[in-house]
């Protein structure tokens, strides 16, 4: 049974809250962290406000003091003008901020069309900058700010100063599971050389725990390993994208999607389809796979497969033409 909507508690003042994007289960993590004041990390989009509204309620944190942005991507900055208008109906006005480097794009969100030309993105104004080292003080609780570029060019990172708690955004990639990694080089303002930069950063910073922004929070133990895994993966995921490149295939999503499979060790998770519409689509998908003698697919597949795979491979080109 899922836990969409419900508050989870990491320890007593900090709980993350899984908000169903993409009308998955286990896709999407906002953490809220409680001191004097609340802070939540992230906001999903537009969409997900009405569970992550549930779940702040539950956590008597409705609405939030403040939205901390890791970066300006849709799926995690697009929930804030429902929020702001949620809020203003309290009577209440809500603190966001986000990098430097991010309040321009969140002002202008128009760039998020390299995930989907027909998106609609409302742009975010009004949003507090903030620089490498500031602290958000919730009064009892800080959240110390760290530049982690690569994935995007405002990519920041929050360290729970108190529990040492590191909260990533997509810095790392999306890890849904233990053996469903998938790097972080996603359009449109990709930067391998950042990336690279930006682990070797974090090697120097002492933290306890990762928290993913898709999904959760990895052990202990993991999170002090998973720095060279992610480094890794990347770098092996990357020189299969550039083999495909030469090879004329960049574009050919199945044949990036087969050689993935065969080197990386990808295992597809079990995410649980929250939408009766997508699971009735998936049957019928899979009914007519079963009459063409193919094997069911699993609904990880189809999102690996229709969006995941083409916006690497869109981060994958944008870089190149950069370069080039």
């Amino acid at each position: 049974m899922n836990k969409v909507g419900v508050p989870m508690e990491l320890d007593s003042s900090t709980s993350t809250i899984d908000i169903g994007y993409f009308h998955v289960a286990g896709a999407s993590s906002i953490y809220l962290i409680q001191g004097e004041k609340s802070c939540i990390i992230d906001t999903g989009t537009a969409a997900e406000v009405p569970t992550l509204c549930k779940g702040l309620r539950a956590a008597n944190a409705y609405p939030p003091d403040i939205i901390a942005l890791t970066h300006s991507h849709f799926d995690h900055c697009q929930g804030v003008p429902k929020l702001r208008e949620l809020a203003a109906k309290e009577g209440k006005e809500i603190d966001v901020v986000a990098s430097e480097t991010g309040v321009e794009l969140l002002a202008d969100q128009s760039y998020n069309r390299v995930f989907d030309k027909k998106g609609r993105y409302e742009d975010i104004p009004d949003v507090n900058p903030l620089k490498e080292g500031d602290v958000i003080d919730l009064g009892g609780e800080t959240l110390k700010v760290i530049n982690t570029p690569g994935h995007s060019d405002d990519q920041i990172s929050f360290l729970h100063q108190e529990t040492g708690r590191l909260y990533v955004g997509d810095t790392l990639g999306l890890h849904l599971s233990e053996e469903s990694y998938v790097p972080p080089f996603f359009p449109a303002n990709w930067d391998l050389e950042a990336f690279r930069a930006t682990i070797k950063k974090l090697k120097q910073i002492d933290f306890k725990q990762i928290c993913f922004a898709h999904f959760g929070p990895l052990s202990e133990t993991k999170s002090q390993e998973f720095l060279d895994f992610a480094l890794e993966q990347t770098n092996l995921w990357w020189s299969l994208f550039g083999q495909a490149d030469e090879a004329g295939k960049v574009r050919d999503y199945d044949y990036l999607l087969e050689n993935i499979l065969n080197e990386s060790g990808l295992v597809f998770p079990r995410l649980e389809l929250l939408s009766a519409k997508l699971r009735i689509g998936l049957k019928l998908l899979n009914g007519v796979r079963k009459v063409r003698g193919k094997s069911s697919l699993l609904a990880s597949q189809v999102l690996m497969h229709d969006y995941i795979i083409p916006w690497l491979s869109r981060g994958y080109r944008i870089y190149k033409e950069h370069k080039t």
